[in-house]
């Protein structure tokens, strides 16, 4: 469904509009009962994939779920700088956030828990050696990874009320650089110099097990929501309608990133600590990555409830007002508001088998293309 406001004419004209669905281009449908080799071209690109030649014996040094729990996209009309008009008008911006709700954080774990191990087997029945993940946590380089990290679940804020739950496994802490955010990042620079960066304890747990690392990263989502933006094409024409359009559907999408042990490079920590520190560049790390959602039909709520709340329709009313006001002014202005929020209300068991389905698909198509890869 698209969200329309068209603001060609004066405030007075003011109107939201809920129009039809959206028209985009077709995705491609993945099929469950279709083998991963069948898809995998289809859903997942790779990246440097010649560096994964000779690898064999790997382990799984971080596995993170992330959950969409709310998403949201705004749209606003603009007044060029070529409109010399001299109309007067009142601006909107126009907010549709939509929060998932019926599942906490103890189903997440499941869900989380269950992915990941069975990245695990599909890593080993794509021809693998798979070093167990109790070995691997039995490392005191693991054990120093996990101690810098952050508590998960993790909870990601973004822009216009986004959030979203971050999920390693059972007990663990969630370490990646790219939820723990530029503090984390910053501080893991100052460890570099000692050799104790997560990079560095990282490949020297590799080295340990003599395996080739995989930190695996997905990403749950319910709902896709996309503004039109909120200036106009070079800024010059006038940008008359501000639209949001939101799709409701169950998709996982994330990338397996590989180590490989013989792209390794070890030397000293620094001029003035002889320890020993190792290190895998980035550009000589494969990555498969969904180019493509993995995405279900299915339904997996129970309802989507408008739940716009009385103090968002006071402030679209009286930034509507003031517009009306500054309009009659003959003066532009960006406080008009048009605030929408949802609720889907999700079936726990459904949520929870879809999920295993997708993860399970992507997982094992880009498992596939990576075992080719070799």
């Amino acid at each position: 469904m698209t969200l329309s406001i068209n603001k060609a004419l004066p405030a007075l004209t003011l109107l939201a509009l809920v129009a039809g669905c959206a028209t985009t281009p077709s995705a491609p449908t993945y099929d469950a009962n279709a083998s991963a080799a069948s898809q995998a071209n289809t859903f997942i690109d790779a990246d440097k994939e010649k560096h994964m030649k000779g690898v064999a014996k790997v382990g799984v040094l971080s596995c993170n779920v992330m959950f969409g729990m709310t998403t949201s996209a705004s749209a606003a009309t603009s007044k060029g700088t070529l409109d010399h008009r001299g109309v007067s008008r009142a601006d909107v911006k126009v907010s549709v956030t939509y929060t998932a709700k019926g599942v906490d954080e103890r189903q997440l774990q499941r869900i989380a828990d269950s992915a990941c191990q069975d990245a695990e087997k599909q890593l080993g029945s794509a021809g693998f050696q798979l070093v167990p993940h109790a070995t691997i946590k039995a490392n005191k380089n693991y054990q120093e990874i996990q101690a810098g990290g952050r508590p998960s679940p993790f909870e990601y804020k973004g822009k216009g009320g986004t959030r979203y739950l971050v999920l390693a496994r059972t007990g663990e802490s969630v370490t990646d650089s790219r939820y723990i955010g530029a503090g984390k990042g910053l501080a893991q620079s100052f460890k570099s110099v000692s050799g104790k960066s997560s990079a560095q304890l990282e490949a020297q747990l590799m080295k340990d097990l003599d395996m080739t690392g995989v930190n695996i990263n997905l990403l749950v989502d319910f709902a896709e929501l996309q503004g039109d933006g909120h200036k106009t094409w070079g800024g010059f024409g006038n940008k008359d309608n501000a639209k949001v359009s939101r799709k409701v559907e169950l998709s996982v999408s994330g990338d397996l990133r590989f180590q490989p042990l013989d792209e390794m490079k070890c030397g000293r920590a620094s001029l003035m600590n002889p320890a020993e520190v190792c290190s895998i560049l980035s550009h000589k790390q494969p990555v498969f990555a969904t180019k493509q959602a993995v995405a279900s039909p299915a339904t997996f709520y129970s309802s989507i409830d408008n739940v716009t709340t009385t103090g968002d329709k006071v402030t679209s009313g009286l930034t509507k007002g003031l517009g009306m006001l500054m309009a009659f002014g003959g003066q532009s202005n960006k406080l008009a508001q048009d605030i929408s929020r949802y609720q889907v209300n999700l079936l726990p068991d459904v949520y929870q088998a879809e999920i295993a389905t997708l993860s399970n698909g992507l997982i094992g198509m880009a498992v596939t293309k990576a075992a080719a890869a070799r």
